[in-house]
């Protein structure tokens, strides 16, 4: 990583923390069986964990919860043959400010959705999907652990850093069943 993209993480972790300290937000601890509404932030670059988080919506929607996700491509543009369509959103490099941050509709709406539960799918934390992750209105925020980024989750599932996704959304799954059981 260059020395220049350094600075403009440090500037963005920065800038997120000190607004993230006046955000106010409902914090609810929901279990899987209560969660009506389910958001999701992914990276979409990798095609296998893509396919993955399409599976993991199609589950959600089996156990008739209603769904709304936001990949992230590391790319100049979202490519043609994956524009948005009604439970994925998705942002590309165009979409990112200097220090990393999301911008445009598709962000503004997806933050202030009410979602029961947000899960971060995004395993390397990138700064554009925790942004939408902590501005997000969602009662109960889900990601991996990172010591530096604790304040953004609700809770953080502790994996190994060569996990695999979907040895990650396992967890997720049973964890998010066993919190709050009535």
């Amino acid at each position: 990583m260059g020395i220049i993209k350094k600075i403009k993480l440090r500037v963005g972790e920065y800038i997120l923390a000190k607004e993230f300290l006046f955000k106010k937000r409902e914090k609810s601890v929901v279990n899987f069986a209560d969660a009506n509404y389910v958001g999701i932030v992914f990276n979409a670059s990798n095609p296998e964990n893509f396919e993955l988080v399409k599976k993991y919506i199609g589950y959600l929607k089996e156990n008739k919860k209603k769904v709304k996700s936001i990949g992230f491509f590391d790319l100049k543009e979202v490519p043609q043959n994956q524009l948005s369509k009604l439970e994925y959103d998705f942002i590309s490099r165009n979409d990112l400010n200097w220090y990393y941050f999301p911008s445009g509709p598709d962000v503004s709406n997806f933050v202030s959705e009410p979602f029961d539960v947000i899960i971060n799918f995004d395993l390397e934390n990138s700064m554009s999907l925790l942004y939408l992750l902590a501005f997000s209105k969602a009662k109960f925020k889900i990601g991996k652990f990172t010591e530096k980024y604790q304040q953004y989750y609700d809770m953080m599932i502790d994996v190994e850093d060569n996990s695999t996704l979907k040895y990650f959304m396992r967890n997720v799954d049973v964890y998010l069943n066993m919190v709050n059981k009535k």
